[in-house]
């Protein structure tokens, strides 16, 4: 079985999906991999659309699988045997009509009905895909995002936490909730990394409450992974996501994490993270608080976390994969 996985045009910048789909290809059992990058970024060129089409077309496997964001490319292949990996439905609106409704359609509408199957990685993401598109929940599969867990990673801290303790915030976007977190933690002794880059409004913000903090940009996986072993917690209250990877990250590496009790966080988190109202600045201040003072409480959310990240490693996503990949051959058959 060759599944040909149709990735968008390669640029260094965005590489989370590639670098996702090439983790997990290399934990396939059964599936041989043809890797088909487009020939062009498309955006709404029109010249690009087609080219890229053709091109996807031109490069079908067995099974087709479409990584992400160019969901476009369904239309020009092979429906019955073509997967589509929809990874986040927020991109998929503008602030524009005509924009809107092109996305709307091409995007995301066509594309869901020509696929044989859409997979989310979330149930969150799930209902909201029903939602919008109109297919039918039989069509849809959730398959999770993967980490890469390596037991010597797994290094918590133990003991009670001497010092200034050290917070670790994933992400400075308007849905990171940096704002929220910065009240919050007004009044506590503790110091924030934050990694993302700050506009002057936040800097404001951290500076109006008096946060001792560090920023940190255009950081390394291996800097990432530094700063996550140099912090005792790590905050991602973000107010939605479609999945939620610094949790698992948070797990995998032996910190406790508190996170937000809103869309697909709690599904990804399961027991493993302390879970809060993003929009209660006072809830969020007294989790923090609770887990610096409570020893026990941290111990535990780490140990939840060295069994939940098992469940995002790559050999089980990989299998779910294939598991899909099979149903489509043998319907096909």
């Amino acid at each position: 079985m060759i599944v040909a996985l149709i990735f968008r045009k390669y640029t260094p910048s965005f590489y989370s999906i590639e670098n996702l789909f090439r983790t997990i290809s290399g934990a396939f059992k059964i599936s041989k991999v043809r890797t088909v990058y487009m020939p062009f970024k498309s955006a709404l060129n029109p010249f690009a659309l087609i080219h890229n089409m053709w091109y996807a077309h031109k490069h079908q496997g067995d099974i087709n699988h479409i990584t992400g964001d160019i969901y476009y490319t369904a239309l020009a292949l092979d429906g019955k045997k073509t997967v589509l990996t929809i990874h986040d439905l927020e991109s998929l609106h503008s602030s524009s009509k005509f924009k809107n409704i092109i996305l709307q359609l091409f995007w995301l509408k066509l594309p869901v009905q020509r696929a044989r199957y859409v997979t989310v990685i979330s149930e969150h993401s799930r209902q909201k895909l029903l939602s919008a598109s109109g297919i039918t929940e039989e069509k849809v599969f959730v398959i999770p995002n993967c980490i890469c867990f390596r037991e010597e990673d797994f290094k918590p801290k133990e003991g009670p936490l001497s010092g200034k303790p050290i917070l670790l915030q994933i992400g400075t976007k308007t849905n990171k909730n940096l704002e929220n977190l910065s009240k919050a933690l007004a009044g506590l002794n503790c110091k924030l990394f934050i990694v993302g880059k700050l506009s002057d409004a936040q800097i404001n913000l951290l500076y109006s409450y008096q946060i001792d903090y560090e920023n940190f940009v255009n950081i390394s996986e291996q800097e990432l992974k530094r700063l996550y072993y140099i912090a005792d917690i790590v905050t991602f209250i973000s107010m939605y996501e479609g999945f939620g990877l610094p949790i698992l990250e948070a797990n995998a590496l032996g910190r406790p994490v508190i996170t937000s009790n809103v869309t697909a966080m709690p599904e990804v988190a399961g027991n493993a993270a302390l879970l809060v109202d993003p929009m209660d600045t006072t809830q969020i201040h007294l989790a923090i608080k609770q887990l610096i003072c409570d020893e026990a409480l941290r111990e535990q959310l780490v140990r939840a976390g060295y069994n939940n990240v098992k469940r995002f490693r790559p050999e089980a996503v990989a299998a779910q994969y294939e598991a899909l990949y099979q149903k489509v051959m043998s319907e096909n058959a």
